[in-house]
């Protein structure tokens, strides 16, 4: 097994835990201050890529979770489809699918984003969920591959060459 696909796990997982411990925080906010502090970063965090608007957001612990129902799926999927994934294809395959696999997982969230926006028909949680959860679950078979190769094919001198760029220079 490839010691970065575990580092992409490893960070992703605790990503993914953020969802859950923003409202554990909160409810512990009760006994403490601190814990509330905790769980607004957590929320600021997850606010910079999702709504979290709480009519489309899961509850627990009688808080919503950091992010909605829709990104949760993306989450979860894109979860499940990192452990698939090193079951069934080599971790040193860097070929990705055919990019109309992508593109049929986007067309459900698509449709049912778009039909709403346009008052079309209201969505319901449950439907984003699974419209995420199919569209996360596609996705890392095209970012996975690449995020590899990437981190497998850089060397010690790609790192220190990136870093020198990025030097401000003296006038």
């Amino acid at each position: 097994m490839d010691k970065n696909y575990f580092f992409i796990l490893f960070i992703f997982l605790i990503f993914y835990l953020g969802i859950f411990f923003a409202p554990y925080f909160m409810n512990l906010s009760f006994d403490s201050p601190f814990f509330s502090v905790i769980s607004m970063i957590i929320y600021q965090m997850y606010s910079m890529t999702c709504h979290q608007l709480s009519e489309r957001s899961y509850f627990i612990f009688d808080h919503k979770m950091a992010v909605c129902a829709r990104c949760f799926g993306i989450y979860t999927g894109f979860l499940v489809g990192l452990v698939i994934y090193s079951l069934f294809s080599r971790i040193i395959n860097y070929k990705t699918l055919s990019k109309w696999y992508l593109i049929i997982s986007l067309l459900p969230m698509a449709i049912d984003g778009t039909s709403q926006l346009f008052g079309l028909r209201e969505s319901f949680n449950l439907m984003r969920l699974l419209t995420g959860l199919l569209f996360g679950f596609t996705v890392v078979f095209y970012v996975l591959p690449v995020f590899l190769e990437v981190m497998n094919n850089t060397t010690k001198e790609d790192i220190k060459t990136i870093f020198k760029s990025f030097r401000v220079k003296k006038r």
